[in-house]
């Protein structure tokens, strides 16, 4: 029986990859991190803050879309010129075929979708221009469509994936790894059971990297973040934090879930289910500290974790005519919650409404509202700050807040959570 190939999966995030320099880092990164016999797939977010610029062509009409879409395509252009790469042609093709599937999604109405085509051009482009320097590099790579192998359903946006199909959808893609040595593609992208470009969220492509492991059989995940590793707090907010070098896969998906920046909350479920180690390291510092996220259910934290997340908004719903809130009255609201693609961050029920905390997202928060029609009325208030500590004591969370005025508490084990006024 011949001997099995290793293969991985490494995901760079837009920082990583954000001008002609930090794709040149990167083509060194792999050539030096990279076995000799190792097959690498090799997720790629947009470049720098091209989603938030795609966002900005999205909102705007007419005249002032194609002048930010014609800057867009110029920055990207550019960088394949400082780079001596031949992509051009390329570049203008996943251009214009995202310009064009944007504009149909727009003339049918269908204004999520024509978000999901507008900023899978980040993706699409930049994985053009890494591809292409891997390859001049001598990495043997080629580009992938990821559309190819990531089938989902679900509100456009905030796309669902089926993952009991990945092994079966990527087999294309599993050809692709043993006829090259590196396979570079997109992530946060994937194809509508419509037909049409979805997205899996902000953020999504760490998820997209756990996914594309799973379907090409990888021994490990790599995600390489300008941090080095995951640290028990946020240096901007905790100037102290320290790496934490390992991680068990139950305690990660609590932190995901709490709201921890380092890793996308669908990231760790299908790594845990098929018992794939995670390391999270710094493309500035490779040789740094890191951590594993791994099976480590033996594993007593000894390091209390801190979660910080500002602009937070708490949500209120209520039934319009003031009565208890039922069964069926919570399975209206939560279907509205992920038809508009609200993520919850913590909730509380009372007799006669339902609190929920939620990153601030206007647009989505009015189509939740519109959702719940007329049978629910719906209060927010805006600007709040939602802290998590766990493995910490009742002095910390006290110092912590101190000052604060408290809106919600909630104490479970070993979680505390303050959302707190400023």
């Amino acid at each position: 029986m011949a001997e099995r190939v290793p293969r991985s999966t490494h995901k760079f995030g837009g920082a990583s990859v954000k001008d002609a320099a930090a794709i040149r880092r990167v083509g060194q990164l792999l050539s030096d991190h990279l076995r000799p016999e190792e097959q690498a797939v090799v997720v790629v977010s947009a470049m720098g803050k091209t989603t938030n610029a795609l966002e900005g062509v999205w909102r705007s009409a007419g005249p002032a879309q194609e002048e930010l879409w014609g800057d867009i395509v110029t920055a990207h252009l550019d960088v394949a010129s400082q780079l001596g790469l031949d992509v051009a042609d390329q570049l203008r093709s996943v251009f214009e075929t995202s310009w064009q599937e944007a504009q149909s999604a727009q003339r049918d109405a269908l204004s999520e979708a024509a978000y999901d085509a507008f900023v899978s051009a980040g993706e699409l482009a930049s994985t053009t221009l890494v591809a292409a320097w891997c390859a001049a590099q001598g990495l043997d790579a080629v580009w992938w469509d990821v559309r190819g192998t990531v089938s989902t359903s679900g509100p456009h946006r905030y796309a669902r994936v089926d993952e009991s199909t990945l092994w079966d959808a990527g087999e294309s893609l599993r050809a692709a790894c043993t006829s090259s040595r590196v396979v570079v593609t997109q992530g946060f992208i994937g194809r509508h059971d419509s037909g049409r470009t979805s997205t899996l969220g902000r953020e999504g492509s760490d998820y997209s990297a756990a996914l594309l492991a799973v379907a090409v059989g990888s021994e490990s995940v790599t995600i390489w973040k300008d941090v080095p590793g995951m640290m028990n707090a946020d240096p901007k907010w905790h100037p102290e934090a320290q790496t934490v070098p390992k991680v068990d896969h139950a305690e990660a998906l609590e932190l995901s879930y709490y709201g921890a920046s380092v890793i996308h909350p669908r990231t760790v479920k299908p790594l845990q289910q098929h018992g794939l180690p995670l390391w999270i390291r710094s493309f500035l510092a490779p040789q740094g500290p890191a951590t594993l996220i791994d099976d480590f259910s033996d594993l007593v934290p000894d390091q209390p974790m801190f979660i910080w997340r500002d602009d937070q908004v708490w949500v209120e719903v209520a039934t319009s005519d003031q009565s208890f809130l039922a069964e069926d009255h919570l399975k209206d609201l939560f279907s509205a919650l992920d038809m508009a693609g609200v993520h919850v961050r913590m909730m509380q029920q009372h007799a006669t409404h339902f609190g929920l905390v939620t990153d601030r997202d206007n647009i989505r928060l009015q189509t939740l509202q519109k959702l719940l029609g007329r049978a629910f009325q719906m209060r927010c208030e805006e600007g709040l700050l939602l802290l998590t500590v766990r493995h910490g004591d009742a002095a910390v969370v006290s110092e912590l807040t101190s000052g604060r005025e408290v809106v919600v508490e909630q104490v479970a084990g070993v979680t505390t959570r303050r959302l707190m006024r400023n």
